[in-house]
């Protein structure tokens, strides 16, 4: 034992052999087998621990050997704790028990591993959450989270909590830093259709998140909406088995590797963005500025990495089109970017700009080179069929297609239109509104790297995933 290296530290004999057992199936075992046999699954974890204690080669292999060393950080982990009605006070108290007992793990420190903390019901607590910067220090922090007052609620507003967080708590935490979200409920939330919603915006913006339902009045759907993961989803018959899966979240939690900072080139990178009326000349303004900052992070020159745009609202505004070899650098392709004009079209017509940018920027195209489309719009498209028939044209073409859409689900955007238009569902990115566009942004660098290098590798092109590569 004393050669085992695990991210977490001071875990107990118990949660070690868990740990080493789930090790031992490399990382696949899934506890949502023996759902509400919690004693069954605990002691053929055992068994199958004793069997990797005797051979030290079996625990000791890559899957061990990957996890991050994550007990000094730097790691931000948001708590959203429900606390309606259905749960009582001793159960509550449960909760925050779990909470305490995970957050004793980690080394606590303003730069080390932080943590902020929210509590819900019919609304969001806010007078009882703290931020991230709030508690320092592993004693306070614990003794405010065992000191948080129940207050009930005949409601579960899971989607506010989630919002509130990502909202007021996120901007908070640190960039270039792993963020980590914990939810746990013990019921389904009043509106499903805005948990997911503002679940799906919280992984656009890079979060991780867990799901942790408590009892069977939570559907196993809505937890698999909120988290970032099938991984991510736990499951435990009652607030006294919460314990039973400390340390399966710990090790969750602590393989989570950050992303690494990577630019692969060369790229032909090509925007589609919306115009219509519906933006706003100052809405349309930060999406430019989001454009910009995306395009910072890349080398701009004939040889490295070029960008294309266009513009569409009720046409295609070919005037204002920039092709990929008019600017050659990047200062001059920002300021270009930023004097493009708010077209205020009355129609969404999406499949107009995707079709306008097969036919235009296509030939352009390097060959063997990745080949990157990134659509941003506010609104559902004005024909569904045509926009789905343009994205398929695209993808058959050889663009590897993001959507980014900004709004609401089911209000001013569609996520299944938007999933129809991307690649994959991982491909899809939200923000609320445009002021929150660079809350997604680090995300969106990360699925363009994932998508620059599956386009690189289907056509068999050099690419380069470098670190910290200069830029001009």
């Amino acid at each position: 034992m004393a050669n085992t290296r695990f991210c977490v530290g001071d875990l107990g004999l118990l949660d070690l052999v868990v740990i080493k057992a789930i090790c031992y199936f490399e990382c696949d075992f899934s506890f949502g087998e023996f759902r509400g046999h919690q004693s069954v699954s605990k002691m053929f974890l055992i068994l199958v621990a004793a069997l990797a204690l005797v051979i030290p080669s079996v625990v000791e292999g890559s899957c061990e050997d990957d996890l991050v060393d994550c007990k000094k950080g730097p790691l931000d982990i948001a708590f959203v704790v429900d606390s309606s009605s259905s749960i009582w006070q001793m159960n509550f108290t449960k909760a925050l028990w779990f909470v305490e007992d995970f957050v004793e793990r980690f080394e606590i420190g303003p730069q080390n591993v932080r943590v902020s903390f929210v509590t819900y019901g019919d609304k969001v607590n806010e007078d009882l959450a703290f931020d991230f910067d709030t508690y320092t220090n592993k004693k306070a922090l614990k003794n405010v989270i065992s000191n948080t007052e129940y207050r009930g609620g005949s409601r579960t507003e899971t989607g506010a909590a989630i919002a509130y967080m990502l909202d007021r708590q996120i901007p908070k935490a640190r960039q270039g830093v792993r963020k980590v979200a914990i939810v746990l409920t013990d019921g389904n939330s009043q509106d499903g259709d805005r948990t997911k919603s503002e679940a799906a915006r919280a992984v656009s913006s890079g979060l991780e998140v867990f799901a942790i339902g408590v009892g069977r009045d939570i559907s196993e759907q809505e937890l698999r909406n909120i988290a970032s993961d099938s991984k991510h989803v736990f499951n435990v018959a009652s607030y006294t088995s919460l314990p039973d899966i400390v340390a399966r979240l710990l090790f969750e939690t602590c393989n989570i590797r950050p992303e690494p900072d990577c630019q692969y080139d060369p790229v032909d990178i090509s925007f589609v963005i919306d115009s219509s009326v519906s933006i706003g000349e100052d809405n349309f303004t930060l999406g430019l500025e989001f454009i910009k900052e995306f395009v910072d992070d890349f080398q701009i020159n004939p040889s490295s990495a070029r960008v294309a745009s266009v513009m569409f609202g009720d046409r295609v505004y070919s005037e204002s089109a920039i092709p990929f070899d008019r600017y050659t650098n990047k200062k001059d392709l920002q300021d270009a970017i930023l004097r493009l004009e708010w077209k205020h079209g009355a129609r969404t017509e999406t499949g107009l700009g995707i079709d306008y940018m097969v036919k235009n920027f296509l030939p352009n195209v390097r060959p063997n080179i990745a080949n990157l489309a990134i659509v941003i719009t506010d609104g559902q498209s004005q024909s569904k069929p045509k926009t789905a028939a343009a994205a398929a044209n695209a993808k058959s073409k050889g663009f590897t297609m993001i959507a980014v859409g900004v709004g609401y689900d089911g209000t001013t955007i569609d996520i299944g239109e938007l999933q129809t238009i991307a690649d994959r569902p991982d491909f899809v990115l939200i923000a609320n509104d445009y002021s929150k566009l660079n809350l997604i942004k680090d995300k969106l660098i990360k699925t363009a790297c994932l998508g620059i290098a599956i386009s690189a590798t289907a056509k068999q092109a050099p690419f380069y995933a470098q670190k910290n590569k200069p830029r001009n």
